[in-house]
């Protein structure tokens, strides 16, 4: 019977250590029904102890928090472990009253849960109130194997043991290959908003951008500029140095622009030859400059074409991105503006207000 707890426990101890994301920050548990098998079939000792050893492989917390987990599940495990010891647990009917039992006992007391989700002022997290569905499951989906496994255990221990056992190892596999498809589509949708000739964020990423950018606006941070870029004369560049030397001007360029812009502004590869920058903190009385600098950044030093040296312009359209209009709008406002900067070339054209007037 000892050998039997002190598997109980390790096997609550690293089903600590497996878990469900259910938000960014927010994690599941999948103890509960182990630390219910272990009270339940060992009593009240083992439960405490299997409630405590919750917390000996946990990290990360400090250690007086840890110290009250590790409490509240001595607490909860020692109450089931105490309820159990008044049913019988012979037979199919034994078991799943036991279960039916153990398990309210063991959410209701789940104190862990709470030491975990309170923030400042005592107040439960957001993460954990979006979570009470999925803890709920969690806890209660389980029910039948954990029948299966108390009336097991009554006649062949071992057998049970190892049958608790491998759900653990199942589990842990499936928690391993959730955790390497959450990694994969990670990268998967990281290479979707990189443009893959420049490694500049592309337009899906600045479509995220407007709208966290406009978000801070609308919480009362600063406005921002969004300037629509285009080189001038860039066919007359694929046509006389080839496609090759054209792709490589489009990855100089945007490494000047990344390099002599502010840490803050980003840079976005639009399609063809065109850039979009997003700059935060840029007041309408500075757009008109903002947009100048940009102009000169690729007007006023060469860049190197085949070996050789060639002046390189383009065209500038600068709208205000404020709480006014919609990121799109403010968007198709700059590009509007830069069509009007290509007539005459090496321009910048800004607009003057919300309303549409340009200079």
């Amino acid at each position: 019977m000892l050998a039997a707890a002190l598997v109980l426990v390790a096997l609550t101890a690293l089903a600590e250590q497996l878990d469900v994301v259910v938000g960014r920050r927010t994690r599941i548990s999948l103890a509960g029904p182990f630390l219910v098998a272990a009270a339940l079939v060992g009593g009240p000792l083992v439960g405490a102890c299997a409630g405590a050893s919750t917390e000996a492989l946990t990290t990360g917390d400090p250690w007086r928090k840890r110290a009250l987990c590790a409490a509240a599940g001595a607490l909860q495990g020692l109450a089931i472990g105490l309820a159990g010891q008044q049913f019988s647990h012979d037979g199919v009917s034994g078991a799943v009253v036991a279960a039916a039992v153990g398990l309210p006992i063991g959410f209701a007391l789940n104190g862990r849960v709470l030491l975990r989700a309170l923030g400042p002022g005592f107040r439960l997290r957001r993460e954990l109130r979006a979570a009470w569905h999925p803890l709920v499951v969690a806890w209660f989906l389980p029910a039948p194997l954990l029948v299966v496994f108390l009336y097991v255990f009554e006649t062949a221990p071992g057998l049970a043991l190892a049958f608790a056992a491998g759900l653990l190892l199942a589990a842990a596999w499936a928690n391993r290959f959730r955790r390497r498809l959450e990694l994969r589509l990670a990268g998967e949708r990281s290479r979707a908003r990189v443009d893959a000739l420049t490694s500049a964020p592309n337009r899906y990423a600045l479509a995220e951008a407007l709208t966290s950018e406009q978000a801070r606006i609308r919480r009362g941070g600063r406005t921002a500029a969004v300037c629509f870029l285009d080189l001038d004369r860039f066919k007359t560049v694929n046509d006389t140095y080839g496609y090759a030397a054209g792709d490589r001007l489009l990855v100089d360029v945007h490494s000047r622009l990344r390099g002599e812009l502010r840490a803050s502004d980003l840079v976005f590869r639009w399609g063809g030859e065109e850039f979009v920058v997003l700059a935060p903190q840029v007041e309408r009385a500075e757009l008109a400059d903002f947009a100048e600098r940009l102009r000169l950044l690729l007007s006023t030093r060469p860049f190197a074409i085949d070996g050789r040296p060639r002046t390189i312009t383009g065209s500038v359209g600068a709208v205000l991105l404020d709480d006014g209009r919609p990121g799109q709008e403010a968007l198709e406002a700059a590009s509007r503006l830069v069509k009007k900067a290509k007539q005459t070339r090496n321009a910048a054209v800004v607009e003057r207000s919300a309303a549409g007037a340009a200079a």
